[in-house]
């Protein structure tokens, strides 16, 4: 489906860590109230407590072995100090030479029941971690996967429901609070909603099925674009690649209803969309009766060709070839059958002088496209987008014919409760209201100073790594150490919000969601040629995700992410850093990702690099590309390297970077702590595999394989891991298991 761009698209631009959900167009799920704060380091903690207190704990464990309160042993510790490695430029600062007290998992932050002491840590590292929790957590039947984000996800939708809830009472007197009343209990009242039927929609479905003309049709690509369904092309603002500091116009080809263009040509998809035309078909027959016959197979036909002239998701990795500079005039001469004046004019929102095409070829063949099919023909699939799209908004039988394109291509069974949706939907529409009421309620000043210093101990970790590189170049080295020093930090939640001037009305959903998909586009469209914000934020404040941003060289670490089992007050260091420490260390690293690393410290596309530098750079990508192309994620359906390789760097490096800062922090600690049998190296290792246990649907298995650029969450780990000496000496794994291969590839 085309999602309303009522939501900020920022996530586009940004390498986002993806713990939850993403869409393309939209923010993330909200996520769990946060804790009060962070064990940054220090200090000597009571079992129980081992909340970090006054000198700093250097993260690291001492090899003391002290048995398992479990009747089934943990793998012991090695000989050696668990972790060491060979001295020298590059090593990790070594563990403390201190006693090993003994605690439980429980006391340390992690937790004993997620483990499956069964399995050989060396062999599945992601089973040992995590076992006991994919045996105790079914995929419930209104989510395609599961995991720990989504835990925290219900969790916060519990408590952001309350608080909505508590907005929506009359008794309620701040303004943002009774906007975002307003908007909730209007998606609430599911019985005004059946009664108003498509009443609100009628015009938009009258003009959609009126398209007669080469003049009507591109009125309805217009008014379909102001509210953020874009049909045929895609047209979004942000900031120049080349000259950072200023918003353009970026114009893509787009109007897929599948997530993409692979499920129309090739044919192991071939059910997919068989089953899609069988979808658009029973939603089109809901629709009310009007002018002309809607075709589910002229639909299809469109979305087809429009497919084939789509970039591959690995050939839109490549942003060179995503930056293809034109102007109007010159836009106006290539595609002859748009009337750009008018569509510019009919947004409301002039382009900016320069404007980028992402896949010219697309634009070159455009006039031969729309002259292909017939008005009626352009009529359903302008039809079925506008239904699809704004389907929850009506009445349930047109919803819940929506809801079946999700079953079709994630496998969820069912919808989820009407208070989640529509808490999705309100903060879809006023995300940074809603977020500070979720900051005022649930994070305190402190989580977020203590955050900051973790952040800061990771950047310092990666700056003592990228001085001490032996394959870079000098010259090279100091622009990486610049940039890296550049990179904006935001933690928590934005030092401005935003502001949401648009009427809400209790009584009127349908309104309140066309009013929200209006302002938002309208708000980015009207950027084009101004400067760029470098505050704004691309998440929510509640959300459990992270992301980089090349262009604005900035990483925000939202507070919806800073609670266990990524981060907490009690929680000892090891746990900490193995598990927001990753985060962090993967947002950093994404600065330094095959995209990233073309992207300068000011945020422009340049090439800083060295030529033999630059070459040394592409074969570490290759290594790990073809490393993790050979992990095969459901029989006979692998990992696309190439695809996945920008956040399997960021993977890698950002455990590397976490646990160089784990073993910085508890350098000098006086005592070390051995958890249920667990060094607080292994503790490290455990707090990265139980962050990420999950499990997902072999159709949302599929489908994130075709297009997202990140791995599932076991070869995150199992990838990540098994790449880092460390892991391997922690668990003592013998030379050749899968954990300790013949062959490592790490970039950073």
């Amino acid at each position: 489906m085309l999602q309303p761009a009522s939501m900020t698209r920022a996530c586009c631009a940004a390498a986002v860590l993806v713990i939850a959900a993403c869409s393309a167009r939209s923010t993330k799920s909200p996520s769990a109230p946060s804790p009060t704060g962070a064990a940054t380091g220090a200090g000597d903690a009571a079992p129980g407590s081992l909340a970090p207190a006054r000198e700093p704990e250097a993260a690291g464990a001492t090899p003391a072995a002290a048995a398992a309160t479990s009747s089934t042993p943990a793998p012991a510790p090695a000989a050696a100090a668990p972790g060491a490695v060979a001295s020298g430029p590059g090593a990790p600062p070594p563990p403390p030479a201190a006693p090993g007290i003994k605690v439980t998992l429980a006391d340390v932050g992690l937790e004993a029941a997620s483990l499956d002491r069964t399995a050989d840590p060396c062999v599945d590292f992601y089973q040992f971690a995590c076992g006991g929790w994919i045996q105790s957590n079914p995929i419930p039947a209104d989510r395609a996967r599961w995991g720990r984000g989504g835990e925290l996800d219900e969790r916060n939708k519990a408590a952001i429901r309350t608080l909505l809830e508590d907005a929506a009472k009359p008794a309620a007197t701040n303004p943002a609070a009774k906007k975002l009343g307003a908007y909730y209990a209007s998606c609430m009242d599911e019985a005004a909603i059946e009664r108003t039927g498509t009443a609100a929609f009628a015009p938009l479905v009258a003009r959609a099925r009126g398209v007669k003309d080469p003049r009507t049709w591109l009125t309805e690509v217009i008014e379909l674009h102001k509210l953020g369904i874009f049909v045929v092309w895609d047209n979004h603002v942000a900031a120049d690649l080349k000259d950072s500091a200023t918003y353009i116009t970026y114009l893509d080809a787009a109007g897929l209803g599948l997530p993409d263009r692979d499920y129309y040509v090739k044919p192991e998809l071939k059910d997919k969309l068989d089953g899609y035309r069988a979808q658009v078909a029973r939603l089109l027959g809901l629709v009310p009766p009007g002018p002309g016959k809607l075709d589910a197979g002229d639909v299809i036909a469109i979305e087809t060709e429009l497919a084939k002239l789509t970039k591959t998701a690995i050939e839109q990795r490549d942003v060179p070839a995503a930056y293809n500079p034109t102007d109007a005039r010159a836009l106006a001469r290539q595609v002859k059958s748009v009337d750009w004046p008018g569509y510019w004019k009919g947004l409301g929102a002039p382009p900016s002088k320069k404007i980028v095409l992402g896949t010219p070829r697309f634009f070159a063949a455009l006039d031969k496209l729309r002259a292909r099919w017939k008005p009626a023909q352009w009529a359903s699939y302008f039809t079925y987008h506008l239904v699809q799209s704004f389907a929850f908004a009506m009445p349930h039988q047109l919803d819940d014919a929506a809801f079946e394109l999700a079953r079709l291509i994630t496998g969820v069974e069912k919808q989820r409760e009407r208070s989640k949706r529509c808490i999705e939907q309100t903060s879809g529409a006023l995300g940074e209201l809603l977020g500070q009421l979720y900051v005022a309620s649930y994070f305190p000043g402190s989580s977020k100073q203590n955050a900051t210093r973790l952040v800061d101990a990771l950047a310092q970790a990666m700056t003592d790594d990228l001085t001490s590189l032996d394959w870079m170049a000098d010259a090279t080295k100091q622009i990486a150490i610049a940039k890296l020093g550049k990179i904006v930090r935001m933690v928590g939640y934005p030092e401005r919000w935003r502001t949401y001037d648009f009427d809400v009305k209790r009584d009127d959903f349908a309104g309140n969601t066309l009013r929200a998909a209006a302002f938002e586009v309208h708000r980015e469209l009207a950027r084009a040629g101004k400067p760029v914000d470098r505050g704004e934020w691309g998440m929510n404040a509640y959300q459990v995700d992270a992301y980089y941003n090349p262009s604005a060289n900035n990483t925000a670490l939202p507070a919806g992410i800073l609670q266990p089992p990524f981060f907490g007050q009690d929680r000892a260091v090891a746990a900490n850093l193995g598990g927001i420490g990753m985060v962090i260390g993967h947002e950093l690293t994404h600065g330094f990702d095959d995209q990233g690393a073309q992207f300068d410290g000011d945020g422009n596309l340049v090439n800083w690099w060295q030529k033999d530098d630059l070459a040394k750079f592409a074969a570490k990508g290759k290594c790990v590309a073809d490393q993790y192309s050979a992990f095969e994620a459901l029989p006979r359906k692998y990992i696309q390297g190439e695809l996945t390789l920008g956040e399997n760097i960021a993977d890698i490096g950002g455990v590397k970077m976490a646990f160089r800062a784990y073993r910085a922090l508890r350098r000098d600690a006086a005592k070390t702590y051995v958890a249920d049998g667990f060094s607080e190296d292994q503790q490290f290792f455990l707090a990265v595999g139980q962050a990420w246990c999950g499990r997902e649907r072999p159709a949302e298995t599929e489908r994130r394989l075709t297009v997202d650029p990140h791995s599932p969450s076991k070869f995150r780990v199992y990838g990540a891991l098994r790449n880092l000496p460390e892991f391997a000496d922690a668990f003592r794994c013998p030379a050749g298991t899968p954990m300790r291969p013949a062959k490592t590839c790490t970039v950073w």
